[in-house]
């Protein structure tokens, strides 16, 4: 088999023209001047930390690729385009052309890009049929859910069918905090620094605890940001079910055999983190990300691994190669 090439899991495209369907509801999205900086991308007033032009410029993602020495990128929408709380019929108009424009750039560059879908999760139904849209008439390679359906979890019972079609499909899932609103982390930008991480672990602690992996054998589930602040707590997760009955009324087995089928991205922004996270996963289930082109992205991902102490070449190949390719493949699984 040929050497897979340094794959980044973890990039962002949103095309310009897109910018009117998310200027509405309870998370309107618009362009307003940052420090001088133009068209700089407002979530209800906030700067995510990016311009549009760097959202959707495809010339740009490139010349950063090329500088941060990345072959290929799996590209997905930003998560401020989950408006799950939407009408279906808005959610799919949204989904469906969030895809069309992923997968033209793709089509286009078939040898640097590869695209995750998003679907409209408001609706098991419409997710299914979005989602095979995109499998088979687009040809995207996987899909990208956030962390809050309405009020509830990707663990609910109301989704499992949809997550049973992603594991029949045996497509990848990327999964991706939202920014939900917290009144404690309102200031600093703590819902990004604390709120986000936290998201993910909630997501993560709901589908190790509910079951749904016994449920559901076969999915592949990729958690942002290192997993968010998950692996911490990994061993009190063990401990609760040791002790706790209602940390066992849904799941057979510990729950460190069901994290251990979980890939983690490698944006901890620390070297001595990163190494932590490869120690406990292990390298084949740590994989390369950049969050491009947002401000807390990281900026050169080789470098992080380089510098992380204690891993060998040979780990550092495969976060950087094999396991990005065995998570969008299910290869070597």
């Amino acid at each position: 088999m040929s050497v897979p090439p340094i794959c980044d899991v973890h990039g962002h495209y949103l095309p310009r023209e897109l910018l009117p369907l998310l200027d509405s509801g309870r998370a309107r999205v618009t362009l307003g001047e940052v420090s001088g900086v133009p068209d700089n991308v407002l979530l209800n007033g906030m700067p995510v930390g990016s311009t549009i032009e760097h959202l959707c410029s495809v010339e740009f993602i490139l010349e950063e690729m090329e500088r941060a020495g990345i072959e290929r990128r799996v590209l997905s929408p930003p998560p401020f385009t989950f408006r799950y709380w939407q009408e279906t019929e808005a959610g799919v108009e949204l989904c469906r052309r969030l895809n069309d424009a992923l997968a033209a750039v793709v089509a286009d560059h078939p040898n640097r890009f590869i695209g995750l879908s998003t679907v409209p999760l408001q609706s098991t139904e419409a997710a299914i049929r979005e989602l095979e849209r995109s499998m088979r008439e687009l040809g995207l390679a996987g899909v990208e859910v956030g962390t809050v359906v309405g009020e509830g979890n990707l663990s609910d019972q109301r989704l499992q069918d949809f997550f049973v079609a992603v594991a029949d499909a045996g497509l990848p899932v990327l999964v991706h905090p939202d920014f939900v609103p917290n009144p404690r982390l309102a200031r600093h930008y703590l819902i990004n620094l604390i709120g986000m991480p936290v998201e993910t672990a909630t997501a993560m602690g709901n589908i190790v605890f509910s079951g749904m992996l016994e449920r559901i054998p076969g999915l592949r589930f990729c958690f942002s940001h290192g997993g968010g602040v998950a692996p911490y707590l990994f061993g009190r997760w063990e401990k609760g079910w040791q002790v706790r009955p209602e940390c066992r009324a849904d799941i057979s087995r510990a729950p460190s055999e069901y994290v251990s089928l979980f890939y983690h991205d490698t944006i901890t922004h620390s070297p001595l983190a990163l190494s932590f996270l490869v120690r406990l996963a292990g390298a084949n289930r740590v994989v390369l990300g950049t969050d491009h082109p947002f401000d807390v992205q990281d900026i050169d991902p080789r470098a992080t691994v380089a510098a992380a102490p204690g891993l060998s070449d040979e780990e550092r190949n495969t976060v950087e190669r094999t396991a990005p390719h065995e998570w969008l493949t299910g290869e070597g699984q």
